[in-house]
C-alpha cells in the first residue's frame, strides 16, 4: 500500500542550495519503497524570516529544476513551499513535483495572512492534481483557516489534501493558547468534514521576527485520515512520519458517512446571498 511522508525541517534562513541539500537528505533516510510522495513545509527552501526577493526564483526555474534531480534521484513525488518571483513580486507557492515528469503543478497561497495582502502575488485559483497517489489538493498554511477552500477542492475530486505551513508560536500567540492541540484539531476537522486524506507539513525552528523578537515553528506536523483519526505526528525537531493511503478505506468510509452527499447546497445558496 503506498504512503506519504511528511518531512518536519528547520529551512536553512536565506540558504536554498544548503535547504535543498536538507530535503535530498531527507528523503534519502526514508528507505522504504512504499513511501511515494515527500511533503516539505510553506517557504521551506529558504525560510519565511528573510528578503523573499534575494531568493526567489521563478516557477519553473532554478529551484524547481534541482527538486525535479531529487524526485528523479529518489523516485519520489515531491511537494512543498517556495518563494516564487513573478511579475516582479514575491508569490508564496508551492509546487508539485513528479518523478518522472518534474513540475506538473504549482499554487499560489489564496488567503493572505497579516500584510501579506499588500506585499504578495496572491492566487486565485484552487489547484487538484492528479498523482501515483490519488487526486491531491494543495493548500499553504493560512488557507487551512478557510473551509470553504478545502471544501471546493474535495467537491473538485481530491482524496488527500497538503498544507504546507509554517504555524508559528511567538510571545502573543502562546499567551492565548494557539498550540499545537489547535492544528491537529484543525487538520482533523478539515480531514473529516471532507473524507479526505490530510498530510500538514509544519517548519520547526526559530527566525527573527520583522516585528520583533522570535518566532518558533510549532513542528507537530501530522498525517490523518478521511475519518478524522491522526496517523501519524511529528513532535517538535527535525523528523519524518509516515502514514498509508487507503483507498478501500476511504471509499468505505464515505459510504458509511455520506458526508459530502448530505450536503444542501440549494439552502446554501440562499444562505450566502446575503452573507457575501
Amino acid at each position: 500500500m503506498d504512503k506519504i511522508a511528511v518531512i518536519q525541517i528547520d529551512s536553512e534562513l536565506g540558504n536554498t542550495p544548503a535547504t535543498l541539500a536538507k530535503i535530498d537528505a531527507r528523503i534519502s533516510e526514508i528507505q522504504d519503497p512504499s513511501v511515494r510522495m515527500a511533503v516539505f513545509c510553506e517557504y521551506g527552501t529558504g525560510g519565511y524570516c528573510t528578503d523573499q526577493f534575494k531568493i526567489a526564483k521563478p516557477v519553473p526555474g532554478e529551484v524547481t529544476s534541482q527538486l525535479e534531480s531529487i524526485a528523479r534521484k529518489h523516485n519520489i513525488w515531491i511537494s512543498g513551499g517556495t518563494s516564487e518571483l513573478a511579475q516582479g513580486m514575491i508569490a508564496n507557492t508551492s509546487v508539485m513535483i513528479s518523478p518522472s515528469k518534474g513540475l506538473v503543478a504549482s499554487y499560489r497561497k489564496i488567503h493572505p495572512f497579516g500584510d501579506e495582502r499588500n506585499r504578495l502575488l496572491m492566487g486565485g485559483e484552487p489547484v487538484v492534481v492528479e498523482t501515483e497517489l490519488g487526486k491531491v489538493g494543495m493548500t499553504i498554511c493560512f488557507d487551512f483557516m478557510f473551509p470553504e477552500l478545502t471544501r471546493v477542492l474535495a467537491l473538485r475530486g481530491a482524496e488527500i489534501i497538503l498544507n504546507s505551513t509554517f504555524w508559528f508560536a511567538d510571545n502573543f500567540s502562546e499567551k492565548f493558547g494557539f498550540e499545537p492541540m489547535t492544528i491537529l484539531a484543525l487538520a482533523r476537522t478539515r480531514a473529516v468534514e471532507n473524507s479526505v486524506y490530510v498530510a500538514m507539513a509544519c517548519r520547526t525552528g526559530e527566525e527573527d521576527a520583522p516585528w520583533g523578537g522570535k518566532v518558533r515553528g510549532m513542528g507537530h506536523s501530522s498525517i490523518v485520515a478521511p475519518s478524522g483519526k491522526p496517523l501519524a505526528q511529528a513532535g517538535i525537531g527535525e523528523m519524518t512520519i509516515t502514514g498509508e493511503i487507503d483507498h478501500e478505506f476511504r471509499d468505505f468510509w464515505v459510504s458509511q458517512t455520506n458526508y459530502l452527499a448530505s450536503r444542501r447546497p440549494e439552502i446554501y445558496q440562499e444562505i450566502c446571498k446575503f452573507n457575501t
